[in-house]
């Protein structure tokens, strides 16, 4: 299992449709992503998270958060995806200084 460190920025919801009839709720989150060079450029990925664990981010929003992360490739990108179940394994480190 990968982990992704980052500082919650922001959280949304999106309303049920005919397609999912359940809403889906997002949280995005900034990082640090190594250049092959040595840099550090700013990242920024947008996540799906069950009901309870958008609750916990939700009240983190700015602070930094430690959570473990699958990965897949689709279309040649690599997309990160938060596991089901693994909402008790996210790790609060204080706010973004």
């Amino acid at each position: 299992m990968f982990s992704l460190t980052g500082v919650v920025l922001n959280c949304f919801t999106t309303p049920p449709s005919d397609k999912y009839p359940d809403p889906a709720y997002k949280v995005q989150l900034l990082g640090d992503q190594l250049t092959k060079d040595g840099q550090v450029k700013k990242e920024m990925v947008t996540l799906g998270f069950p009901r309870d664990a958008f609750l916990m981010l939700e009240k983190n929003i700015g602070n930094v958060v430690t959570m473990p992360i699958g990965l897949f490739v689709t279309e040649g990108r690599l997309q990160p995806f938060f596991p089901k179940g693994r909402a008790s394994e996210i790790a609060t480190g204080g706010k973004n200084a």
